[in-house]
């Protein structure tokens, strides 16, 4: 017991820490799932574990708050989380910050938004919005005014100008606020709306993370516990 108690129930302990935590981030992923429309890959790989060792007897299940580059997806699902008011997206600030939207509105997409099947907007089509906007941080990147007279020439495609309604002036008070796109046809043009302005959305307790990893983890770990304590017994018998 002694011997046990020294060497073969720590390490045991860190597999089961271990095996659990494994097992926690699986649900997790499951209740993903449930929770949304088609969560996308990157969403999926929002869990990650940080692992038990020796010297620390415990394991962390989180959503990554760290990326290499693109939005950490802590930074969206926390609203998924706790409910509540989502923070503004990196292109909201942007357009806020050029003045193209209201200090402390937000942009939803509408019927002209190119939408991938994951039910998000394309990033080719904020790119050109911003462009359109003069509101990329690379000024170099904005469109000018040689570029659009680039596209308005252009026989390979239907020229597309991406305008908004804020400040509001007299030509588009008929409008709601918003992002709108020009399409320029042969014999004249048209508008379509892309994204709307609208006031904070609210958001409901959607992704049940922490219920889930705190059910499954009081289920798991004595079954992890008692499978690793046998075969380090078995072992250590051999």
């Amino acid at each position: 017991l002694s011997r046990h108690s020294q060497k073969l129930v720590p390490e045991a302990t860190v597999k089961a820490i271990n095996a659990t935590a494994m097992f926690v981030e699986d649900k997790a992923i499951e209740e993903m799932s449930r929770a949304f429309d088609r969560p996308t890959s990157y969403t999926k790989r929002a869990i990650v574990i940080r692992r038990a060792t020796l010297a620390n007897l415990f394991a962390e299940v989180k959503i990554k708050d760290r990326t290499q580059s693109g939005t950490p997806p802590v930074k969206y699902l926390d609203d998924q989380v706790y409910g509540g008011t989502r923070s503004h997206k990196p292109f909201e600030n942007l357009l806020i910050r050029a003045g193209a939207m209201p200090p402390g509105m937000y942009a939803i997409p509408a019927a002209g938004a190119d939408i991938d099947a994951y039910g998000n907007m394309r990033p080719q089509q904020i790119s050109a919005i911003l462009s359109d906007m003069q509101a990329r941080r690379d000024v170099t990147q904005n469109a000018s005014a040689a570029s659009r007279k680039r596209r308005l020439k252009s026989r390979t495609k239907r020229p597309t100008f991406y305008f908004s309604t804020w400040p509001m002036r007299k030509p588009v008070l008929h409008l709601p606020e918003g992002i709108y796109k020009r399409l320029h046809f042969g014999v004249g043009t048209a508008i379509k709306p892309v994204l709307i302005f609208t006031h904070a959305p609210k958001y409901r307790h959607r992704f049940r993370f922490f219920e889930t990893a705190d059910q499954v983890a009081r289920m798991r770990f004595p079954l992890e516990f008692t499978l690793a304590m046998r075969r380090a017994i078995e072992q250590s018998n051999q």
